[in-house]
């Protein structure tokens, strides 16, 4: 007979289990697999700007988002952030260290009450023994991820703003399944996008303000609708 406390143990590992099966980190694995990383990853909460780890700390393992927001961003001496990668739900961080002796490359921080399963190192080298599809998934995020940095780094270092912003909207609306490839709904405020871009929050603003006014995007709030994607295009290029 179960008791109450093996109850919700069962539970709570079938849940996770659930919840792992449905992000891309998973994909291929079986249900044994599956089980085996849900009994060994930690949960953790973090509240609104709580530091996940920071760019001076080491770590053997990953870090799953289940629910909420995290940024990764560097800091310099004055203070000013610059914003690497806003991580979303069922995205994996923490994979260019988790193999490694060297400490974190940068900081990542909660930017709203946030669930995170860590995934200690020895688990995938473990399950990688028997079935290596777990790193072949790693490699296939972490890809993603060094694409996007290099669109990031040259955005910043060889685009205006004007550019930067047009080429995130073109990327991140992409990306976004809900709402169709013409809406972007931002899930982080213009600061915080600003920080990501290089910018400041006013420059931003004009800079939207400008491209709306040509007619290319409609902005209301936080979402940004792309009207001429031809000419959305040709600003990103120019």
């Amino acid at each position: 007979m179960l008791t109450m406390a093996t109850y919700y143990q069962r539970k709570r590992i079938m849940d996770i289990m659930a919840f792992l099966g449905s992000i891309s980190l998973s994909k291929g694995l079986g249900d044994k697999q599956l089980e085996k990383i849900a009994e060994a990853v930690r949960e953790k909460t973090y509240r609104r700007s709580q530091m996940i780890i920071s760019e001076k700390d080491s770590t053997k393992g990953l870090f799953i988002l289940v629910r909420g927001k995290v940024k990764m961003f560097k800091s310099s001496i004055k203070g000013k952030e610059q914003i690497l990668y806003i991580f979303r739900d069922g995205e994996a961080f923490g994979m260019c260290a988790a193999f490694t002796d060297s400490i974190f490359p940068a900081n990542a921080m909660a930017m709203e009450k946030t669930e995170i399963l860590f995934l200690p190192s020895e688990i995938i080298d473990d399950m990688a023994d028997d079935d290596p599809r777990i790193l072949f998934n790693i490699i296939h995020e972490l890809s993603f991820k060094l694409k996007d940095s290099i669109v990031l780094a040259e955005a910043l270092s060889l685009k205006e703003i004007t550019q930067r912003v047009a080429s995130y909207i073109l990327t991140s609306s992409t990306r976004n399944e809900s709402s169709g490839a013409n809406v972007l709904e931002l899930t982080i405020s213009h600061r915080e996008l600003a920080k990501m871009l290089g910018s400041s929050p006013e420059t931003l603003s004009r800079t939207l303000k400008k491209i709306s006014e040509q007619g290319v995007i409609k902005v209301n709030g936080r979402t940004i609708i792309t009207l001429d994607k031809e000419a959305l295009v040709n600003l990103a290029r120019s």
